[in-house]
């Protein structure tokens, strides 16, 4: 079940430097920003930057793309839970294939099966 309030990466982050007894300028001076950057992070008022990203996952050894997937993550999440109206009057372009098993031809013969000579 998905909580009813967003999770900012942030707090992940402070958990993970919670148990690893790291203050917000510690980390900071690990991976070389300003230290008001880990704190702004970590209270939910600024979003990790792909920037951030590459250092936190250098530095933890999760790789950037586990940061910045929290992020959208957390974008998409709150966009979401705000409602978005217009989402509904959107038509798509393309619509989306149905790849239900009836909606497919049959397999095609094997090999010398059918075929006339």
């Amino acid at each position: 079940m998905m909580p009813s309030t967003p999770i900012h990466p942030g707090e992940l982050l402070k958990d993970e430097m919670d148990a690893l007894d790291l203050s917000a300028a510690e980390l900071a001076r690990a991976i070389k920003v300003p230290a008001n950057r880990i704190s702004q992070i970590i209270s939910g008022k600024r979003n990790i930057s792909a920037d951030t990203a590459l250092r936190l996952g250098k530095l933890f050894g999760t790789g950037p793309r586990f940061w910045l997937n929290l992020q959208v993550a957390y974008e998409l999440d709150r966009v979401q839970a705000a409602g978005c109206p217009e989402l509904s009057d959107i038509v798509p372009l393309i619509q989306p294939a149905d790849l239900s098993p009836a909606h497919h031809d049959p397999l095609p013969p094997k090999c010398g099966e059918g075929v006339i000579i």
